[in-house]
């Protein structure tokens, strides 16, 4: 006997049609660009569907991140996955996977990390949100010395982060000087060896020390 489709699978099937018709515009265009009523015209349904499904423009965006941003998470994880078990070539490889999800997805990348949306304003991103940076903490905590506190390895799990984030914005946005001899990539890899270096030099949480 066939599985019957409820009311509820349908809902489900037109909100993950809704989301990935915004994708497919956003790849082209900011977010604040992006027309609902479009994208409801997309899929063939009326345009206060997104509303009907979402409740506000700002629910549905932060949605739409989050199904980007869950996509983006699992490009990370294979990545991850064909790298080799030396940590620090691991975070190497998770930096590569972040500059691909920036360069790839631009709007998306902005979207989800910048103030459009809040990760609170909808689960999707909310939980997208988490599992990245559990990646970004686990594949930083794996590069620290024996017994670095967990409040430092968060710090420098944000840390990590910000570096590779900020020198990715400023290239994007042309600020790093043209006399500067090095790509962005070759600033970012390269902040990144100074990080694990000081990290093992200085060893790890000084309050943990007997």
């Amino acid at each position: 006997m066939g599985t019957a489709v409820t009311a509820s699978d349908d809902e489900d099937r037109l909100e993950s049609k809704l989301l990935r018709a915004a994708l497919q515009r956003l790849a082209n265009i900011p977010a604040e660009q992006l027309s609902l009523r479009r994208v409801a015209h997309d899929v063939g349904v009326s345009h206060q569907a997104p509303y009907v499904h979402f409740g506000s423009r700002r629910r549905f965006l932060a949605a739409v991140a989050g199904t980007g941003m869950a996509q983006a998470t699992e490009q990370a994880r294979a990545v991850l996955a064909a790298a080799t078990d030396r940590p620090p070539d691991r975070l190497h490889a998770l930096a590569e996977a972040y500059l691909a999800f920036i360069r790839e997805q631009p709007h998306l990348h902005d979207l989800a990390n910048g103030p459009t949306v809040a990760k609170a304003d909808h689960p999707l991103l909310q939980q997208a949100a988490i599992e990245y940076w559990g990646l970004l903490h686990d594949t930083v905590a794996a590069c620290q010395p024996h017994r670095t506190a967990e409040a430092e390895i968060l710090r420098r799990a944000a840390v990590t982060w910000s570096t590779v984030y900020g020198i990715s914005r400023l290239s994007a946005f042309g600020q790093i000087p043209a006399s500067v001899p090095a790509t962005a990539d070759e600033l970012i890899h390269g902040a990144i060896d100074q990080l694990i270096a000081g990290w093992h030099h200085g060893g790890g949480d000084p309050s943990q020390d007997s």
